[in-house]
């Protein structure tokens, strides 16, 4: 007999949502939590078009999964989004100092050799990439930033130099 699957699990392999996100409560549609949280995430969308008006959603969503995990392999961040190496190995381009058609980076991450396996290529944030995402989470919690290009103060971050620090 087929091992039995809970509903919520069948929605969360079908939306790839985790069946923890499919199973949560939705906010009902025109409610005050919903058009706040939809508000929210124009904002975080919004200051993404600020690095680039016609920003790939894959550029977004690599940089957020990368906040969220520094140190992933291009392979690993490939899986992760379900992607191709080659996608993910572009994404990276694009987000680092030197983007894939000879135009210039958003030097929001950086690829490190994995020194433990010369192939591999580690992935991290810089300190502009943490400056941004500090933006972003200042949006999330409902903080305004009225001028996208004020700079924000970013707290030091373990084996973030003098230098790297004052470009931030």
């Amino acid at each position: 007999m087929p091992p039995q699957v809970a509903l919520a699990d069948v929605a969360a392999i079908e939306t790839g949502m985790s069946a923890t996100a499919a199973q949560a409560p939705l906010p009902a549609e025109g409610s005050d939590s919903a058009d706040m949280a939809l508000s929210t995430l124009i904002r975080v969308l919004e200051e993404f078009r600020t690095l680039d008006p016609d920003l790939p959603i894959q550029y977004a969503l690599s940089f957020l999964t990368l906040a969220q995990n520094e140190g992933l392999s291009m392979g690993e961040l490939a899986q992760r989004l379900a992607i191709a190496q080659s996608s993910a190995s572009r994404n990276i381009a694009a987000l680092s100092e030197w983007h894939s058609f000879g135009k210039p980076g958003l030097g929001l991450v950086e690829a490190r050799e994995d020194p433990r396996e010369r192939r591999r290529k580690l992935v991290s944030l810089t300190g502009k990439g943490r400056a941004f995402l500090h933006r972003l989470t200042a949006l999330m919690v409902g903080h305004r930033i009225a001028d996208p290009t004020t700079p924000v103060a970013v707290p030091a971050a373990p084996g973030l130099d003098a230098r790297t620090a004052a470009a931030v």
